[in-house]
């Protein structure tokens, strides 16, 4: 074998250790019930606001590549109507609920996944587009290529009984969505940090440019925190400041992985922060954060560090009733 070779094969199997190391597969179930249950029952698209739009909207003002699509194979008249609408609301709802109890688990996440694409894809032709839930929702699709129904799922208990109660626990396709996921964040957060620095300089971080911002959201959509922010300009360069620490240095979690679980717990409270003083309902970012905080790696919280903070259990504890 020759040096080349070996070191592709080397490059090859770092890349297999980083995207594909064999891990159980119930955190990604968890994954699964916390994904599905946050998007059905926390902000899924309001369904008065998709018939509102189709009803008074004979054509889209821009509409989205995945409307193009459906648009260019299926008439509107037909598809594009309050009582088609009703159908896909109905269908969308019910491939959720079956996801959620894991029956016919990676079949009814891709309907479901496909239902909610459909509904943020019509809320957005109509020249009102915002990012918030594109990366949750590539996130939620990608679950259904991976073995999310092992645990935690009707599918699971009906294979464990035709197979006598044997069960397989591991695999090496439950931990590559969230690295993908972690990804995906870190090239989100560097380019909304590197636009205010190419639009607005080092000028961005003086303060005023939020407290602008924050002001006339927060009077528009009633949050007196953000109010009161608007009011005090040093907190407002310091926060701008840690803003664009924050979304330019999210990407060190990639280069340092013993840092991803504070900056994934930074990005939380973060989000927390934009919701309470400007009403920016970046909920899905916030999931999605959350998902990576607890099952990207796990040994974190389940370490002695995490233990002592009430956390985790501490190592070679016996669990209760063990």
């Amino acid at each position: 074998m020759t040096a080349a070779t070996g070191n592709v094969r080397g490059w090859g199997d770092r890349w297999n250790a980083y995207w594909f190391p064999v891990t159980g597969t119930r955190d990604l179930a968890l994954c699964r019930i916390i994904a599905v249950a946050a998007q059905l029952f926390w902000y899924f698209p309001s369904f008065h606001e998709q018939l509102n739009l189709v009803s008074k909207n004979s054509s889209f003002i821009d509409p989205q590549v995945f409307i193009r699509i459906i648009a260019a194979v299926v008439p509107r008249n037909l598809l594009f109507t309050p009582s088609a609408f009703a159908v896909i609301h109905a269908v969308t709802i019910a491939a959720g609920v079956a996801a959620l109890i894991g029956l016919l688990t990676r079949v009814s996440l891709f309907v479901f996944a496909l239902g909610i694409w459909f509904f943020i894809a019509h809320l957005y032709s109509y020249a009102d587009v915002h990012h918030e839930s594109a990366l949750f929702l590539i996130f939620l699709l990608l679950l259904a290529f991976t073995p999310c129904d092992r645990h935690l799922s009707v599918d699971a208990i009906v294979r464990r009984q035709r197979a006598g109660g044997r069960g397989d626990d591991r695999s090496d396709m439950a931990v590559w969505p969230l690295r993908l996921a972690h990804v995906l964040l870190a090239m989100t957060y560097f380019s909304a940090g590197a636009s205010k620095l190419i639009s607005g300089g080092l000028a961005w971080m003086n303060g005023y440019t939020l407290e602008n911002y924050v002001f006339a959201d927060a009077m528009t959509r009633g949050f007196p925190f953000g109010v009161w922010l608007a009011q005090h300009h040093t907190l407002s360069i310091l926060l701008s400041v840690f803003t664009i620490v924050f979304e330019l240095g999210f990407c060190v979690s990639l280069l340092v992985p013993r840092l991803a679980p504070l900056v994934f717990l930074t990005g939380i409270f973060f989000h927390i922060g934009l919701y309470a003083a400007a009403g920016h309902d970046f909920f899905p970012h916030m999931v999605l954060l959350f998902l990576c905080l607890m099952f990207l790696d796990p040994s974190w919280w389940r370490s002695a560090p995490a233990w002592k903070l009430g956390l985790g259990r501490p190592p070679g504890a016996v669990p209760a009733g063990g």
